[in-house]
């Protein structure tokens, strides 16, 4: 019986540890990689980047969309927040690639670019202040959300 209950408390921290990934709606890979009082989702924009390079956005439409599409990641996952959760920042990265393998005849991976973060606080996630979760494409976000720029896109030329 003890043997049980060990098992059973074993399986209850691997099922609350277990990520959680957004809908598959949302452009790229989503994780929830820290579900604290700080929470941290990982999304993995490259899908979005690569269509930013090839219809050669400029920065500030290639930073509309970015933050647009971070919110709805961030929509998708806000479930997941409890009252305990003072702030969740979703951070935008992608993946770079460098030159043409002549071995494999494709581009080589080159590392990951943390691009920018969204950052809202606890108390707004969990609410639907402003509406901010059923905002329309072309709807303005809220001022209230923190979207910071901290690497580089790739060029555009």
């Amino acid at each position: 019986m003890k043997a049980i209950a060990v098992l059973a408390a074993a399986l209850t921290v691997c099922i609350s540890t277990a990520p959680v990934f957004a809908d598959e709606s949302v452009p790229g890979h989503a994780v929830l990689a820290r579900a604290s009082e700080d929470a941290l989702i990982l999304w993995d924009a490259s899908p979005v980047v690569a269509s930013i390079v090839k219809n050669r956005l400029s920065d500030a439409d290639a930073n509309a969309l970015l933050e647009r599409d971070a919110s709805r990641v961030l929509a998708t996952m806000a479930p997941n927040f409890g009252g305990e959760t003072r702030s969740v920042t979703v951070r935008v990265i992608y993946s770079k690639t460098g030159d043409v393998s002549p071995v494999y005849g494709t581009p080589t991976f080159a590392g990951i670019e943390r691009y920018a973060t969204l950052t809202l606080s606890g108390p707004d996630v969990r609410s639907d202040r402003d509406r901010w979760r059923e905002l329309g494409a072309k709807m303005a976000l809220p001022p209230w959300f923190t979207f910071k720029v901290t690497g580089l896109l790739p060029p555009r030329s």
